[in-house]
């Protein structure tokens, strides 16, 4: 541990400490003021305790306890006391909700407990011969590694007696287990590079209460203490800048920005994208990109005339930090300049999920030694490129107004945008509004406008130890929006003006409470899983624009240019499910996109040759056929792509998330008008394109699966099964009368068409081998060479470079879930009896080429019960983006694997599924009835080891419902308005069903093989 003291600061030393090697803490108080080591002036996520200091003063002790533990402070005591005992003295003063992060150990290592959602003891480790380490390392590989807490962010706290203690000879004669109780948490090796202290029980309770209020020291800028809500990267790595830039973005569904450096880098790739809005590429394929917008997030600053730059020498720390809970990108850096000038820097990014047009920037500047003058520049820039190198904007027009900047801009496909940006100063305390930055003291601002820009440069005064905080608010809107796109940008910009900071962002975040309160999942025991978990869900929420059926989200969502933007089936496949059961409105907009590019589906299935509507295999804003038809490998080799042409399984894919929506939210409107006109569309175009053979089957030849690495081959079983299933949903959604008959009228639908789908469907080859159930991948498969992954375990590249394309299409080597991702959805109908065969014979044979394959395999060994499987694949999904994986995540999130991960779990895990009213009642004869309803929510549970709680919301039919599972019992909490039937499953068959109330609670449990009736537990 070192301190660095810079002695001519004006009202005593800044002191920056660091603990380990990690990040520091800045003290600057007067010296005389300071009763606690700089050291402890860090705001801590692990806080390790001796908890012999407890003492007496136990129940004091744990109210403190209590308030970081609700701050997201994990905590662990140490004891060489009974466990019982001390839990029961912290019982009196910490809350239940918050004893998730509390931890109790003994000092010889021999016992570690957390606790449950209600409060309880769990054992978590225990050893019958203690070694005196196992407790510590037990809590560090099962919860602090995991969540990514770093040694700099722990704190271990041990009795002063320790000091003395540990020289003393006779320690050294001890055996292990008392050796390391007597030595306490100062002799954990574990927590090596760890802040440690030393106390009393009075010094206890003052570092616990200045961890405590150190909490609102910097209000908003600040980072959670809770590390299951963030993703940290500390430092500057040139050659994962980019990938930081994706993982770190921030998107509202409107627009979103990639997390680049303020100030810029020599390797930043700035870009904001307007969701919906394309122009063509710069390189030979010509195909519709995404539009960059003007750079808004440019806000660089020069201390003393020397710029500031993360990539010089004279950064101390430097740290970005993702606040998944609020929405927000954060940003902390202490910077030596070349005369010595040491200045500290907080930043705040934000795109409002409370206003779309709204983008935020917080800047705080702390001289931590000098008075002297800052320079700040908030720069719109409209000098911007798209990876392919096109350059979509035709011109631009600035306006240096009175009030605020604007920039118009003009591409050269027609389409307008408007960007006003407003900077000012951040008062102390909450006001109503604040005045512009030139009207404050010891401020001189100017404005200057270029050919492509506009800035407004600021030379502000800054008092030594006196932080300046200033406030830039941006909007941006486009003629897709409003006619008059720069008098509404202008109207927003000075009602924001009249607005306090902490009201602009606290809209925000309210926004985002709302979002997570119907999505957030927890699950106790696996904490990686969980916080992977959490970052999906924060890139998916932010992906997507319930209010705008224009358009959809790209393989990429709003974070990177990979793909173009374009919309694949990865939408429907991966993430509408998300939506359907989280957020119903977003779900049906993107459905109502596939509507309104139905036009472009008829087109394409006309120019091959066949009737209906045939969607695009990558589709932009008109559903045209998108997909380059050639791409260059990175060996320089040109070659044709077919997967336009070839892969067809994406109008069933689609038609079974239509499908999947209405039966999930009982959206009749919806299914009756545009649902109903994709179905049937969809299916003619399957009626048309299978063949009747002379072996009286129909086949679909020619086509590409879920498996890209074989082209141009017949019957793919995921092809043909989905549009099984497509064809008859549309028949029987016409035969049921449930399309407007205007509808109806328009498409012109013959009445024999429905007969002739199901005639169709009926004759379509499914492969099932029926000696071995073994469903065949494609007409041919199974006289395929040979291959198993687990020859390519240790590998340089893709298997399909190393095999060569020849070789790899001649052998049965599968790039991504096929068969399995044709389980995974289509569950019930298939055979029982086949699903663990097929699965053990595709999963050692898949390579997981395409980040899409290990969610479906986590799915689908969940609920198989192939746990060791199962793990894995939770493991390898959790990390395609985390760990990059892929080695792509440059080019922006692996959003689709960010649907599969949450589907693994709430259908795998959670087993939720949909149970027919006639399957309920032939099970249960005496089951609740079910009004105006055709189907039961089902949950059939399949809690991985290790997972000792789940909590999933799940919206269905207009109701909320919160499912919690446990090893054994299962509980449901329902809100809404009307009643709803829960059916709970064991080996797939219905066992005790429940017409819950809303405002109830229910739980029932698995005794000795026999599961209990479910039994209202709504607390009085």
């Amino acid at each position: 541990m070192s301190s660095l003291r810079v002695e001519d600061s004006a009202t005593g030393p800044a002191v920056l400490v660091r603990g380990g090697s990690g990040s520091p803490a800045i003290a600057n108080a007067p010296a005389a003021a300071i009763k606690l080591p700089a050291e402890l002036h860090h705001r801590f996520r692990f806080i390790a305790i001796d908890a012999g200091l407890l003492g007496e003063a136990a129940d004091g002790a744990a109210a403190l306890l209590d308030a970081l533990l609700a701050m997201g402070v994990r905590v662990a005591l140490f004891t060489d006391d009974a466990m019982p005992h001390l839990a029961r003295r912290l019982a009196r003063g910490v809350r239940a909700e918050n004893c998730r992060r509390l931890f109790l150990g003994s000092l010889d290592g021999a016992e570690l407990h957390g606790f449950d959602r209600r409060g309880a003891a769990v054992a978590l480790a225990a050893r019958a011969e203690p070694d005196g380490r196992s407790a510590v390392a037990a809590l560090l590989a099962q919860v602090i590694a995991p969540l990514r807490i770093e040694p700099h962010d722990r704190l271990a706290i041990s009795p002063e007696s320790l000091e003395s203690l540990e020289s003393l000879e006779s320690l050294e004669s001890l055996d292990g287990a008392a050796a390391s109780a007597a030595r306490g948490l100062r002799g954990a090796p574990e927590l090596a590079g760890a802040v440690h202290a030393t106390a009393g029980a009075q010094r206890l309770h003052e570092i616990l209460a200045l961890q405590r209020d150190l909490e609102g020291e910097l209000g908003s800028l600040a980072a959670p203490r809770d590390a299951a809500w963030l993703i940290e990267e500390p430092g500057f790595d040139v050659a994962r800048e980019h990938e930081i830039e994706s993982l770190l973005a921030i998107a509202n569904g409107y627009l979103g920005s990639r997390a680049s450096l303020p100030e810029g880098s020599s390797v930043s790739r700035p870009a904001t994208f307007i969701a919906g809005a394309f122009e063509p590429s710069a390189d030979v394929s010509r195909v519709p990109e995404l539009v960059i917008a003007p750079d808004w997030g440019r806000l660089s600053v020069a201390i003393e005339g020397e710029s500031f730059s993360a990539e010089t020498s004279g950064v101390l720390h430097h740290r970005r930090a993702l606040d998944m809970r609020r929405g927000v990108l954060l940003r902390e850096c202490l910077r030596r300049g070349e005369g010595g000038h040491l200045t500290h820097l907080h930043t705040l990014h934000a795109a409002s999920l409370a206003n779309r047009h709204v983008l935020m920037e917080a800047l705080s500047i702390t001289p931590l030694n000098f008075t002297g003058t800052i320079r700040v520049d908030a720069i719109l820039s409209g000098d911007v490129k798209s990876a392919s190198g096109a350059a979509h904007w035709a011109g631009f027009a600035a306006d240096a107004g009175a009030k605020s900047l604007l920039l118009v801009g003009h591409t050269h496909g027609g389409l307008v945008t408007a960007m006003t940006s407003h900077l000012r100063e951040l008062p102390e305390q909450a006001a109503e509004s604040s005045p512009p930055l030139e009207a404050l003291e010891g401020a001189r601002c100017e404005r200057t406008t270029g050919a492509r820009s506009i800035a407004e440069r600021c030379d502000v005064g800054v008092r030594v130890a006196e932080p300046r905080r200033l406030f830039r608010t941006t909007t941006l809107h486009t003629s897709r929006d409003t006619p008059a796109p720069r008098e509404a940008g202008q109207a927003l910009q000075d009602e924001l003006s009249r607005r306090a900071m902490a009201d602009v962002l606290g809209e925000h975040t309210r926004a985002w409470a709302e979002r997570w309160r119907h999505a957030d999942v927890e699950i106790d025991g696996a904490p990686r899983i969980e916080r992977a978990l959490r970052f999906a869900l924060y890139h998916l929420i932010g992906a997507v624009n319930p209010d705008d059926p224009r358009c959809s989200i790209g393989a990429r969502g709003l974070s990177g240019e990979a793909y173009r933007g374009h919309v694949f089936w990865d939408t429907e496949t991966f993430l509408v499910p998300f939506y359907t059961h989280c957020y119903p409105e977003a779900a049906r907009a993107l459905l109502l996109y596939r509507h309104r590019t139905l036009a472009g589906a008829r087109r394409k299935a006309k120019v091959l040759g066949y009737e209906g509507a045939l969607y695009a295999w990558e589709s932009a804003d008109t559903g045209d056929e998108t997909t380059p038809p050639l791409v260059v490998t990175p060996f320089g080799e040109v070659v044709r792509v077919l997967s336009g042409e070839q892969e067809h399984h994406i109008s069933a894919d689609v038609a079974y998330a239509v499908h999947a929506y209405v039966r999930a939210t009982g959206d009749l409107d919806f299914q009756r008008g545009e649902g109903a006109e994709i179905l049937i569309e969809t299916a003619r175009f399957w009626a048309s394109r299978a063949e009747l053979g002379p072996d009286g089957h129909a086949h679909i030849r020619r086509v590409i699966g879920p498996d890209e690495y074989h082209e141009t081959v017949d019957d793919n079983a995921f092809t043909n099964w989905m549009a099984r299933h497509n064809l008859r949903v549309a028949a029987a959604l016409v035969r049921r009368d449930a399309a407007r008959a205007d509808v109806l009228a328009r498409l012109d639908l013959r009445p024999d068409e429905p007969d002739h789908w199901c005639d169709v469907a009926g004759r379509l080859l499914l492969g099932i081998d029926p000696q071995t159930g073994l469903i065949e991948q494609f007409a041919g498969y199974f006289g395929l060479a040979p291959f198993s992954i687990a020859d390519y375990a240790v590998r340089s590249a893709p298997v399909d470079v190393l095999l060569g394309r020849e070789r790899t299409q001649a052998s049965q080597v599968v790039k991504q879930a096929d068969v399995v991702q044709l389980i995974a959805m289509l569950w019930s109908a298939v055979p029982a009896s086949a699903r663990r065969d097929n699965f053990l014979y595709y999963e050692p044979r898949t390579a997981h080429g395409s980040s899409l394959s290990p969610s479906a395999h986590a799915l689908v060994a969940a609920r198989l019960d192939l746990h060791a499987h199962a793990e894995r694949y939770f493991e390898q999904t959790a990390d395609i983006d985390l760990g990059n994986t892929m080695g792509n995540a440059a080019g922006g999130v692996h959003i689709a694997a960010m649907g599969g991960l949450w589907q693994a779990v709430a259908f795998g895990v959670a087993g939720v599924t949909r149970v027919p009213r006639s399957a309920l009642s032939e099970a249960l004869p005496h089951a609740p009835p079910c009004p105006d309803e055709d189907e039961a929510i089902g949950i059939e549970p399949h809690l991985l080891p290790g997972w000792r709680h789940l909590k999933i919301p799940i919206a269905w039919r207009g109701r909320a419902l919160e499912i919690h599972v446990e090893d054994g019992a299962v509980e449901v909490a329902l809100e809404g308005s009307a009643p709803l039937p829960i059916c709970l499953l064991d080996a797939g068959a219905p066992a005790c069903a429940v017409l819950a109330e809303p405002g109830r609670r229910y739980a029932t449990r698995l005794l000795g093989g026999r599961v209990t009736p479910w039994e209202e537990v709504t607390p009085c």
